[in-house]
């Protein structure tokens, strides 16, 4: 889920809620909160858990809440966990830490040691993007073995790379969850075995989203074929509007706030679309609105 801020990047409670409706009543099995669209790593730790506290109130239990605490410091990443279990958090995510590549004898020592001491559930985020760290088959393969550590999301953005991560799991998926991260491959994913996605675009369309997961799961080709086309569409509209690594999750604000569910602010830095951009943003809408309605 996006984090809704105001004009003074402070959390937007009335967005927090406008966008917890939005996706629950459009039928999305959970939400993930201050992941990369959750832009975590850039707010402050009273934005962060003032989210946390009012999204796990305004679910009231309805589907599970997962929180990102992807951090440089171990403590710092425990002590967050501690506070978003007694908000109602029902599980934690985390990515390696920034800034420093790890090996994977690093990489597996982080995550066991997190997940012996963590006080909820953990899920392995698995994203080289920003991280600059890529876990291996073999790492979790080995961490998936840990009792308290359930489920992994794979965010590198590469097929091939997925179905290793799939096959490598195999001996724990009684038990372990694997989902896909890219919008783009979310459908293909849950036709080879995945058991989700955790899409960016399910922010703008949750019902879409959870449409092409049914239509994965029973094994409907065709229908997964025209949503899968309609959800890269989307990705292809809004995601390449902006420059940088941010530059997809301006499309997806600015949309969201045409669309009335939030304000158009980032977290600092970065800046909004405004003028020209935004004018892109809205006839993509249109666009998008069109090929739904067709969809449905």
């Amino acid at each position: 889920m996006v984090t809704p801020l105001d004009a003074k990047r402070r959390l937007d409670r009335a967005g927090v809620r406008r966008m917890v409706k939005h996706l629950v009543d459009g039928g999305v099995d959970g939400l993930f909160l201050l992941g990369t669209t959750g832009e975590g790593p850039h707010l402050g730790y009273g934005v962060r858990e003032e989210l946390v506290e009012l999204a796990c109130a305004e679910v009231a239990g309805r589907v599970p809440v997962l929180v990102g605490i992807t951090e440089t410091d171990l403590e710092d990443a425990l002590a967050f966990a501690k506070r978003c279990r007694a908000h109602g958090a029902a599980a934690v995510v985390a990515a390696p830490p920034y800034y420093f590549k790890l090996t994977q004898a690093e990489c597996l020592a982080w995550f066991t040691e997190m997940a012996d001491r963590c006080t909820l559930p953990l899920v392995i985020y698995d994203m080289p993007a920003h991280t600059d760290t890529v876990i291996e088959p073999a790492t979790i393969a080995r961490l998936a073995k840990h009792r308290n550590i359930v489920a992994m999301k794979d965010s590198s953005s590469i097929i091939a790379l997925f179905n290793k991560f799939r096959l490598a799991l195999e001996p724990e998926r009684e038990r372990f969850s694997l989902f896909m991260g890219p919008d783009e491959a979310m459908g293909e994913a849950v036709m080879l075995g995945a058991d989700g996605g955790v899409c960016t675009g399910a922010n703008l369309w949750p019902r879409e989203f959870k449409a092409m997961y049914l239509a994965a799961r029973a094994g409907d080709v065709e229908r997964v074929r025209a949503l899968q086309r309609f959800t890269t569409m989307s990705s292809y509209l809004l995601y390449g509007l902006g420059q940088g690594q941010i530059g997809f999750l301006k499309g997806v604000k600015a949309a969201l706030s045409e669309m009335g569910l939030i304000q158009n602010v980032l977290a600092a830095p970065f800046t909004p679309f405004e003028g020209r951009d935004l004018g892109r943003v809205r006839s993509a809408l249109r666009t998008l609105r069109r090929e739904a309605a067709a969809l449905a």
